[in-house]
């Protein structure tokens, strides 16, 4: 039983950090597409037109001007189910029960709890 609680957590563990690692994305997404937003229509423009010619982060920020919103949104409320189970599975894999152990009387016999 002492494996399963610990296999839970871990679970548990592995999941509120998938959600968290998914929020970062969605929010560096946000970020980048704000940066696009703020950058004057005719560097845009000339960013789409030489993309291939761009440095990575250049190209990334270009890229996540083109996801939809919507998109991002789902991204985030998938991220925020997964911090929410996560979390509970966590907090409750230390809850499981743990197995009884009798008492041993004077012969040697156990006796129920």
């Amino acid at each position: 039983m002492a494996f399963v609680r610990w296999l839970v957590v871990v679970l548990g563990g592995v999941l509120l950090g998938v959600g968290l690692a998914l929020h970062g994305q969605v929010a560096l997404a946000r970020h980048l597409r704000a940066e696009v937003d703020r950058t004057f229509f005719l560097w845009r423009a000339l960013g789409y037109a030489t993309f291939a010619f761009q440095g990575g982060e250049n190209r990334m920020a270009l890229a996540m001007k083109e996801v939809p919103e919507e998109a991002l949104v789902e991204s985030d409320r998938a991220a925020w189910v997964l911090v929410a189970v996560g979390g509970l599975v966590t907090l409750t894999g230390p809850l499981l029960r743990r197995r009884k152990v009798g008492k041993v009387g004077k012969a040697g016999a156990r006796i129920p709890s």
